[in-house]
C-alpha cells in the first residue's frame, strides 16, 4: 500500500512538472495568403485592392511564376494589358492558401 501511494505521488509529480512548459515553445506566425498569376502575363500589370500596379511578366527561379504575399480575406484583383482591363475579379483567400489566377 505504501509503495502504491509513493508511486502515485511520484507519477503526479512527474506529470505536473512535464505540463509546466507545455505552451512555452508555441510560436504563431502572422496570417499570410498568396496569389500567383499564370498564363499570358506578357505586358500585363496587376493591381490588388487599388494599390500600385506591378508587372506580371517577371518570373522567379526556373521560369516559374512569382508568388505574391498578401493578407487573408477578400481582395479585388485587376489586371490590365495595353490599357485594357483583362481581369477584374474579387477573390476570397484563406490563411495559408495560394490562389492561382490564369490569364488568357
Amino acid at each position: 500500500m505504501r509503495k502504491t501511494a509513493g508511486f502515485f505521488l511520484m507519477a503526479c509529480l512527474v506529470l505536473s512538472l512535464a505540463a509546466c512548459g507545455y505552451k512555452e515553445g508555441i510560436v504563431q506566425s502572422s496570417p499570410e495568403s498568396y496569389i500567383k498569376f499564370t498564363g499570358n502575363t506578357l505586358d500585363a500589370f496587376a493591381t490588388i485592392d487599388d494599390g500600385a500596379p506591378f508587372p506580371l511578366w517577371s518570373t522567379g527561379d526556373n521560369g516559374k511564376p512569382v508568388i505574391y504575399r498578401l493578407s487573408p480575406g477578400k481582395h479585388r484583383i485587376t489586371v490590365e494589358r495595353n490599357n485594357n482591363v483583362v481581369l477584374d475579379r474579387e477573390v476570397l483567400i484563406g490563411n495559408g492558401m495560394t490562389k492561382e489566377i490564369n490569364l488568357r
